[in-house]
């Protein structure tokens, strides 16, 4: 299982989380694809950083793994978006997909449940890249933070391709 060899060897080299501490954050990718910036989003929401700064990532796969150590603070009721938040409080959004809301769920798998406690690499949701295209949707993924305010800086930290473990967002 050579992606979650490389998702452990990457949370072992982590930063210890700590915004009230100062220490930066890591945020890793959460998925297989190609990392662009936000602004090149095909959702104007997201250009605009109207929900925080961020990734986008077109995904080749059709699963989505933790990007940090933290809790399952939300799962949306359709199940293709899941909101983490780490110890120290940084909070991520990760939106799969655009307007895929209107499939009311499916083709989504979820793998994890509000409240539990996930480890960077842990898988989260899978999703049928078939029945969202079928549908005439985009599988854009969205990497947000969703607290940026409070933080110094949200820098992307990666461009082109990437894989799980990869790290797409640096944040201060």
């Amino acid at each position: 299982m050579p992606i979650l060899d490389a998702l452990k060897s990457m949370a072992s080299k982590m930063l210890a989380p700590g915004a009230a501490s100062g220490m930066p954050q890591k945020v890793f990718a959460p998925a297989q694809g190609r990392v662009f910036p936000l602004s090149q989003s095909a959702d104007p929401a997201h250009q605009e950083e109207m929900l925080g700064k961020g990734v986008c990532i077109m995904p080749l796969g059709e699963k989505i793994y933790a990007p940090f150590d933290g809790i399952v603070d939300m799962i949306f009721d359709t199940n293709h978006a899941i909101n983490l938040k780490s110890a120290a409080g940084l909070e991520v959004l990760i939106h799969c997909g655009i307007d895929t809301v209107k499939l009311g769920g499916k083709g989504f798998t979820i793998h994890a449940r509000e409240g539990d406690t996930v480890k960077t690499g842990q898988l989260l949701l899978e999703y049928d890249k078939d029945i969202i295209i079928d549908a005439g949707y985009s599988l854009e993924t969205q990497v947000v933070v969703i607290n940026t305010a409070d933080f110094k800086s949200v820098a992307q930290a990666k461009t082109g391709d990437c894989m799980p473990g990869d790290l797409i967002l640096y944040v201060e």
